[in-house]
């Protein structure tokens, strides 16, 4: 008996070993297959984009938008659409590593923050801090729009060109400090003039469509709200005054607007009464367990529900540019194989590059 016992515990560490030993051929293979891309393809002439010189890979990689904190220079052979910062400690930190991702990039990337009332990432370690206040706490439209064109100006300033601001949404029981407040027309013309301020230099993004996104907080858990016209007509101020980006958040929808039992940021019944406005639409950040608790198992899955669903821009945060080349090879190949809409993905490259200032032809 013992000596089975013994035969079984070798078996286990041969196989453990054997298995270790694939992981990291593959793991170097495609490290390999990484270096090795490169954009040389994309023809872009007087600002204006070839679009068909694009690969498919090269498409997907668009409509990415990754962590960029701890640089990878990697994610610009994918060509991937943007990156997103908040954990620089000085201006000339988030300065030279935008600079460099830029440098490196065929198409200029979407950089992006959450500069968004409560959360400012320029001011924790800064020689000088930038101070503002929560959006909670201005007070007149007319701050608003100074604080919008303040914060634009320093955005603008370091290499951003687009933040995720403002929250369009009436209460903040999640963090605090990160809703306008007043009457309901009050909220509103802070909302306006806000949008007006800021993209006066960058992109600016209304979120959580459909609303009541931080009611409960979805990046811990799962959440359902039921929208009304009045969470509506807070977007409706965006749409008015040309945002330029709609966040779709996770939380279910029920009432005006129906998710049919799905976190909005995957349903099509969502995005779709979205469609005849020109805002880019972006998904919040897809590792929140808002979402992901719906797709444990697995990546590929939501990736083809996001991107059938209408979403232009995915924001995750946890890819590597190994992890993103294996993603951009699986979605290459649901699309192949008719399990993701090609046509949903040459909508959104092309409403991203115009987004990003370019022309198509």
């Amino acid at each position: 008996m013992e000596i089975k016992i013994n035969y079984y515990i070798i078996a286990i560490i041969i196989g453990l070993f054997l298995l270790t030993g694939y992981l990291l051929i593959n793991y170097i293979l495609v490290l390999d297959k990484i270096k090795k891309q490169n954009t040389e393809n994309i023809i872009i002439k007087n600002n204006t984009i070839k679009f068909d010189s694009l690969t498919l890979k090269q498409k997907i990689a668009q409509m990415i938008i990754v962590r960029g904190d701890e640089e990878d220079l990697e994610f610009a052979n994918l060509n991937i659409g943007g990156i997103f910062l908040d954990r620089q400690t000085s201006e000339e930190a988030y300065e030279n590593k935008i600079a460099s991702y830029q440098e490196n990039s065929k198409i200029k990337l979407f950089v992006s923050t959450d500069l968004e009332g409560s959360w400012n990432p320029f001011i924790k370690d800064f020689e000088n801090p930038h101070n503002f206040p929560y959006f909670s706490d201005i007070k007149t439209s007319e701050e608003a729009y100074e604080i919008g064109l303040e914060q634009s100006e320093l955005l603008k300033k370091l290499g951003f060109n687009l933040n995720f601001a403002p929250v369009a949404e009436f209460e903040d029981n999640s963090y605090g400090g990160r809703v306008f407040t007043g009457t309901t027309q009050e909220i509103k013309e802070k909302l306006a003039s806000y949008i007006k301020g800021l993209q006066e230099n960058v992109l600016g993004t209304c979120k959580h469509y459909p609303g009541k996104g931080m009611i409960k907080n979805t990046h811990i858990k799962p959440d359902s709200q039921n929208i009304t016209e009045q969470d509506i007509g807070l977007f409706k101020i965006c749409f008015e005054n040309n945002v330029s980006a709609i966040m779709i958040g996770h939380q279910k929808a029920t009432g005006i607007l129906d998710s049919k039992g799905k976190p909005s940021s995957v349903s099509k019944e969502i995005i779709d009464s979205l469609k005849n406005n020109p805002q880019l639409i972006i998904s919040d950040e897809i590792n929140m367990w808002g979402l992901k608790f719906f797709y444990i198992l697995g990546k590929s899955k939501l990736y083809m529900n996001l991107i059938n669903a209408g979403e232009n821009v995915i924001l995750d945060f946890k890819l590597t540019s190994y992890s993103t080349y294996r993603l951009i090879s699986k979605i290459e190949k649901d699309v192949e194989n008719r399990k993701i809409n090609k046509e949903n993905i040459d909508k959104s490259v092309k409403k991203i590059l115009i987004s990003k200032g370019y022309k198509i032809n």
